[in-house]
């Protein structure tokens, strides 16, 4: 189904570098309305003025589109109350936003599109990985993730009836993004694998779940791309010695998921070696095992 996304409402975390910023720059040049959460106000604040400076539809002054970003921890409960209802106060329709006031936070609609982009990295052994790091790793990754989309799942329906009615030309979609290491365990990655995999089955069971109520799920699985995960890793005591191989930038990604969006595909790897990595894994997984034992 092609799926328009011009005037879609957009919730996007993660936005401040990476593919959440790339990404918020390839969802204005499709005309969407977006709230945008990350934790560094200054980084996202950047990415605000720079699509109101390139897209005149986001200008400062009569813009008719609307960016709004919000700032504070994914996983705080209340930041995440609070970038969904600042997507239903500002982006939503006057009967929507009265519904929020009398609802508060249980209701907090106004969102066409969810992007669950938001997310931290750790590289060390199993054996060497923190409990800290275990934790944390799960809350951003995953448990923000799924409390995030249950906050915003009664919005999208609301979307998804609008799309049945007709009124609304926009059908409702939640994006994960998980990893290569969420589709196949990596040494040195298993505290982020394992967050990245609870993300894909998750996505895999909401996919089933959400598709009676009209709501489309992406899963989006990147493989080495160029932003600043190495930068800002929760730990690093250890990495494995791959072969060398290509980075992808943080834009292809962001191009590659805004067009399976538009298309209504359920999955993508934007990354050709981790699309070979995942044939192999599936179909001789027993030399994949061999592979990485090579990397300990």
């Amino acid at each position: 189904m092609k799926r328009l996304l011009a005037s879609s409402r957009i919730l996007l975390t993660g936005a401040s570098s990476g593919i959440g910023a790339a990404l918020a720059v390839e969802l204005a040049k499709e005309g969407a309305d977006m709230v945008l959460l990350a934790r560094r106000e200054d980084r996202l604040r950047a990415v605000v003025e720079k699509i109101q400076r390139e897209f005149s539809d986001y200008a400062l002054e009569n813009g008719v589109r609307k960016i709004l970003a919000v700032t504070g921890d994914i996983t705080d409960t209340e930041t995440r109350q609070r970038a969904v209802q600042t997507a239903v106060e500002q982006l939503g329709g006057t009967e929507t936003r009265q519904r929020a006031v009398q609802t508060a936070v249980e209701q907090l609609g106004g969102v066409d599109i969810l992007i669950n982009n938001a997310g931290v990295g750790a590289t060390a052994l199993i054996e060497s990985t923190t409990g800290e790091t275990f934790r944390r790793m799960m809350d951003v990754n995953y448990f923000a993730l799924v409390e995030l989309t249950q906050a915003a799942l009664p919005f999208l329906k609301e979307s998804a009836a609008a799309a049945e009615r007709r009124t609304l030309k926009v059908r409702p979609m939640v994006v994960n993004l998980s990893s290569i290491v969420g589709l196949r365990g990596v040494p040195h990655y298993g505290a982020y694998g394992a967050a990245k995999f609870a993300v894909t089955g998750i996505s895999e069971t909401m996919r089933a779940e959400f598709s009676k109520h009209g709501i489309d799920v992406l899963l989006v699985c990147p493989g080495t791309t160029e932003t600043e995960f190495f930068d800002v890793l929760l730990q690093s005591s250890s990495a494995p010695d791959m072969p060398v191989h290509h980075h992808v930038t943080a834009q292809y990604v962001a191009v590659r998921i805004v067009k399976a969006m538009k298309k209504g595909k359920n999955k993508i790897i934007p990354y050709a070696q981790a699309v070979i990595l995942d044939y192999l894994n599936r179909f001789v997984p027993g030399f994949v095992d061999w592979l990485m034992k090579r990397y300990v």
